[in-house]
């Protein structure tokens, strides 16, 4: 903030210090959403760049990284809404796999994993192939299924991310949740012996 008022060269150092502190965390967060770790980091330095301009807007009165993060999230659904989506690289398969796992563990409750290796396996790889196919054909309903799996977002932030009223949200997370429910259906069908509830 000081960096914000005074100017000049303290407008480095300030970058500098974001950078080194929020850089890994912003980076992880990009990455599972775009799937690729360029567009992640360029993303993160637009961000880091939004936040220099908007720095005014910050009173201070509740923590900076929540707010840095608010302004990434937009950044994400922007370019999720200009099909700014890359193709998964490989060390996205255990977080699929973990994003694969809650969403099961959010909409079953709690269910013991098979004790068969292979069959886990299998339940894996295929839901590897199905959420990969949900990404693809409809990038906004997969992210923000991830939101609320993998990240652990509320409605409320979720709403605000969308800038939707929290009417609008619960419908849109609602149709979320349906399409999810209609790519995931050979993974649960294959996982739980039955389709998704």
């Amino acid at each position: 903030m000081r960096a914000c008022r005074d100017g000049g060269a303290a407008i480095e150092q300030a970058l500098r210090q974001l950078d080194r502190e929020f850089f890994a965390t912003l980076h992880s967060r990009a990455q599972r959403t775009l799937r690729n770790a360029d567009a992640a980091r360029d993303l993160v330095q637009e961000t880091f760049i939004k936040v220099w301009r908007r720095c005014a807007t910050f009173h201070g009165d509740s923590e900076l990284l929540p707010w840095i993060e608010a302004i990434l999230r937009h950044g994400l659904l922007d370019t999720l809404r200009r099909g700014g989506r890359e193709v998964p690289f490989e060390e996205d398969a255990a977080v699929n796999l973990q994003i694969g796992e809650r969403v099961a563990e959010l909409s079953e409750g709690t269910i013991a994993t098979p004790d068969d290796e292979a069959r886990r396996d299998e339940a894996a790889e295929c839901f590897q192939r199905c959420w990969a196919r949900f990404e693809a054909e409809a990038p906004r309903h997969a992210a923000v299924i991830s939101w609320i799996a993998a990240d652990g977002l509320s409605h409320d932030d979720i709403a605000e991310l969308l800038d939707r009223s929290p009417g609008a949200t619960r419908e849109f997370i609602s149709q979320c949740r349906k399409r999810a429910r209609v790519y995931l259906a050979e993974w649960y069908a294959l996982a739980f012996g039955k389709e998704p509830a």
